[in-house]
């Protein structure tokens, strides 16, 4: 691998945050300092001695204990994708083998020391091991739409490497919203509470294996990538197809 490219074979049109455990650029492989190569956005490795460690499988991995490990990769404009009167398309991919599907947070847009309320985003999976996507009305947690993947717990996938993507196309609408493991979709409910206009842009931090007031990742988690558009079906499938056989598969 080239450092600091992407030399994947993911999709790299509208690629806005791109980190990778097995990318050097992304992680030296000693410290607390995790680096985007896209646009040079850096995050903190937090949680207790020691924090969330790096492993030397499947190219390179980060692993959370579930009680406190987590990387904090702050506030920028390139995470939001809403002002409050309007929403833009956004898609989150990751590369993740739970070791507890329960509430294993992926990638939140409400992490950091913000209040539990002040979200953006969540995309993480639910007390009952279901994986979720939804978004926030205004910062309040009552107020928002999203999907889940209601017809089977994730608890099945537990010890196995999987492809998880959130896709949304912004138009404030809860059919805009899609959900995809390992390059097929998936979701099958909608979560609708209240009248949804759009996100704010919040100072709310980006969270990977983490969300703020609700628990913490217990597994690995090998990458993440941000999209500033919705990735289309055959993009997903291309970009899990892109890496399934570094994870096995």
């Amino acid at each position: 691998m080239k450092y600091g490219s992407i030399t994947t074979g993911i999709i790299a049109d509208g690629l806005v945050f791109n980190m990778d455990a097995a990318n050097r650029a992304s992680y030296p492989r000693t410290g607390t300092t995790a680096t985007d190569t896209i646009g040079n956005i850096t995050g903190t490795i937090q949680g207790s001695t020691p924090p969330p460690q790096w492993e030397n499988t499947n190219g390179g991995t980060f692993c959370f204990d579930g009680v406190n490990d987590r990387i904090n990769l702050g506030d920028s404009d390139s995470f939001s994708f809403g002002n409050g009167s309007t929403d833009t398309p956004f898609s989150l991919s990751v590369w993740v083998n739970m070791t507890d599907a329960t509430k294993f947070r992926i990638l939140n847009k409400a992490a950091g020391t913000q209040a539990s309320s002040l979200k953006e985003y969540l995309f993480s999976t639910g007390g009952d091991d279901k994986i979720i996507f939804y978004l926030y009305q205004d910062n309040e947690s009552s107020t928002r739409i999203g999907r889940k993947y209601n017809g089977t717990a994730l608890t099945s996938y537990e010890g196995q490497w999987i492809y998880l993507v959130g896709t949304y196309d912004g138009s404030s609408n809860v059919n805009g919203i899609k959900i995809y493991l390992n390059g097929t979709r998936i979701d099958d409910l909608d979560v609708i509470t209240g009248t949804y206009t759009a996100m704010q842009n919040t100072t709310s931090d980006l969270g990977l294996g983490v969300l703020t007031g609700g628990g913490y990742a217990e597994g690995t988690i090998a990458n993440a990538h941000i999209y500033n558009r919705a990735l289309s079906a055959n993009e997903v499938l291309h970009n899990y197809n892109a890496l399934k056989s570094r994870f096995g598969l």
